[in-house]
């Protein structure tokens, strides 16, 4: 049994976890979960059901009339929608840690890059699909924690790992007397959080063992391979590539993952600017959204490397969809207006 890991001063004073967030986690880990039940656990916070009317009630659903019944917000915007608020509202106070300097920024850069690609690996492997995104997000908590309760030590270490090309793990530990898996692990105890997060937490770098596909070899797939697409944190020791890291995924799963790595890196940048605006930053004048590949398309013959077609949609931020709307109204009141000058006329 490995020894208790003893976590710096410092950690104890970064902002805990919300527990209704690591309670909503694990509830949404089962596929079988009530809607209810989901509405009942969100309607005993109130910031979280804030934040949940405020999205069902944004532009992007387009309603005509305000929900303020939490059940029904729920139920409008999905149970994966709700998922993504949750994790996004609770690990707000992280994600502004990281954006202080540009170093420290490529570590939330990092953590959004390995969510999108575990859900993408997640999808070609069809399995913990519901589960993936979040495991991602929370595969660098001891980081982000580390980052905001040190963040001109954690700068530092970040660049002396890179201009000495050393492991940032061995500077983690001589710095602060843990590296951020170890109080990834420790933190994530300490919150209640689900088994598997836990265990992704504090072993994500570890290499896979055996064959067996579970949460921990996709989001540890999906770690190396943001770090390829450029999404890393100081330059990979050794060399890696892309045939290799996916060599430890099931061959089907390779054969349906078949994004290009523009592709692939199109929708992370679609995904952090989401996070941007839901955290305060500025929000985008436009996101396009991925539409995700149907079951008949995953079947089709790939081509070499990482390859498929992406659709895109460029969804107008609010004051243009209003526009769109009042134009579309104007024209509508138009056609009423002729219709009863003919009618007079006659």
């Amino acid at each position: 049994m490995n020894p208790p890991v003893i976590i710096p001063a410092g950690l104890k004073k970064v902002p805990p976890f919300p527990p209704v967030a690591a309670r909503l986690l694990t509830l949404l880990a089962h596929p079988d979960v009530k809607v209810k039940e989901v509405a009942e656990l969100i309607g005993s916070d109130a910031t979280f059901t804030a934040r949940l009317l405020q999205c069902v009630n944004s532009y992007e659903f387009g309603l005509s009339y305000p929900v303020s019944d939490i059940k029904q917000a729920v139920a409008l915007v999905g149970l994966d929608k709700t998922r993504q608020v949750t994790i996004s509202h609770a690990t707000a106070a992280y994600a502004k840690g990281a954006l202080r300097t540009a170093e420290l920024r490529r570590c939330w850069q990092h953590t959004v890059a390995t969510a999108v690609l575990s859900e993408e690996i997640a999808y070609a492997c069809d399995a913990f699909t519901n589960v993936a995104f979040t495991a991602g997000v929370m595969h660098d908590i001891g980081r982000l924690a580390l980052l905001v309760a040190y963040p001109q030590e954690y700068e530092r270490v970040i660049r002396g790992a890179a201009e000495q090309s050393l492991d940032i793990l061995d500077f983690e530990r001589e710095e602060f007397g843990v590296d951020h898996a170890e109080a990834g692990r420790a933190l994530a105890e300490r919150w209640g959080l689900p088994l598997d997060l836990r265990v992704i937490a504090g072993r994500h770098h570890d290499p896979s063992e055996g064959s067996e596909l579970d949460l921990l070899r996709i989001v540890h797939v999906a770690c190396r391979l943001a770090e390829i697409l450029g999404y890393d944190i100081v330059h990979p020791l050794a060399p890696q590539d892309v045939d290799t890291v996916l060599a430890e995924l099931p061959a089907r799963a390779r054969a349906r993952l078949k994004k290009t790595p523009a592709e692939l890196c199109a929708k992370i940048e679609q995904r952090i600017l989401e996070f941007d605006s839901d955290n305060g930053d500025k929000p985008p004048s436009a996101l396009p959204v991925m539409t995700t590949a149907t079951s008949e398309e995953l079947e089709t013959e790939p081509e070499p490397g990482l390859e498929a077609t992406l659709e895109t949609e460029v969804i107008p931020a609010g004051p243009n969809r209003l526009a769109r709307f009042a134009i579309g109204a104007a024209a509508v009141a138009l056609a009423i207006l002729s219709v009863i000058l003919l009618w007079r006329m006659q």
